[in-house]
Parts: C-alpha cells; structure tokens; sequence
C-alpha cells in the first residue's frame, strides 16, 4: 500500500516596509522581515522534511522571503513564481491546482488575507484559537487531496523576533 499523503507548508512574508497602497507589490522586507524568514526556516530545517517544490507569489516581499529563507536550507528544489498566492488568490482555485501536482511536499510563500484563508479552507477541523498567519508565520498540512475540509492542520510557527 502507498502512502498518498501530501505535505502543505504555508508560509507569509516577513515583516515589510509600509505601505502606500499604490506600489504594495514593490515593497521589502524590514531587517525584522528578514530575521523572521530565517527563523522560519530554522524551524522548519529542524522538522527534517525534504520539500519537492517551493511556489513564491511574485511580490518583493515573498520573493525576498523565500531568498533569506531558502538560504538557511540546505536543499535543492524546484523553486518557481506563481500569480495563483498573491493576496487576493482564490484558495479554492490554489487548492485544485495543488492537488494536480505531482509533488509531495509543496512550501508556499504567500501573503494575508489569502494564507489564512487557503488554511481555513483545507483544515477538516476548527483552527486553534491562538492561531494567526502573523508575518513569518509558517503552517504545516497534510492530506491525500487539498479540497475543501481534507486536511489536517498539524501545526504552526511564528518566529519571535524583538526589535
């Protein structure tokens, strides 16, 4: 018997700077975005899962994020941009989408309001109450298809990080 179980790790872009809402696709990543990235992957090298692919919505931030990110790591994986997470992607469209990959452990470095409503719509449970898709918030799932109510929500991490 194979094992059909897929992995979710979703990840939102570290702290950036303001906004003016004219160019919030250009904007970077803060010193604390940054610190949050690679607390995020220090996490997540610690949890010992070999990721098969990384999708990166094409803003600064998440672009930046996944730059400090995967240099923490020490993997070779298939690294691609997808318009599908930008904040205003449709998480069920994500969710088909994800499902028609091949592969098995998929990161996404996305945005909010999206992040926290992909997560919403995959969990077949009530989220924890002490859970928020705060910046560099990284959420692991798993679950054969991700369709609505499929998956469990095994966990989640928010880095700490002081200034």
């Amino acid at each position: 018997m194979t094992d059909n179980k897929k992995s979710l790790f979703i990840l939102r872009h570290g702290t950036a700077q303001s906004s003016d809402f004219q160019h919030d696709s250009e904007r970077e990543l803060t010193q604390k975005g940054i610190d949050e990235a690679k607390l995020s992957a220090k996490y997540f090298d610690e949890l010992g899962v070999k990721l098969d692919a990384i999708y990166i919505s094409p803003y600064t931030r998440a672009q930046q994020t996944a730059k400090y990110f995967l240099g923490e790591l020490n993997q070779d994986v298939i690294v691609e941009t997808s318009d599908l997470i930008t904040p205003s992607g449709r998480p069920l469209d994500v969710a088909l989408w994800l499902s028609n990959l091949k592969a098995k452990n998929v990161l996404l470095i996305t945005h909010q309001p999206f992040a926290y409503q992909l997560v919403d719509l995959l969990s077949n449970a009530h989220l924890p109450t002490e859970f928020a898709m705060n910046t560099g918030t990284l959420v692991s799932m798993t679950g054969e298809l991700f369709v609505t109510d499929c998956c469990s929500f095994d966990g989640f991490y928010s880095p700490e990080v002081k200034f």
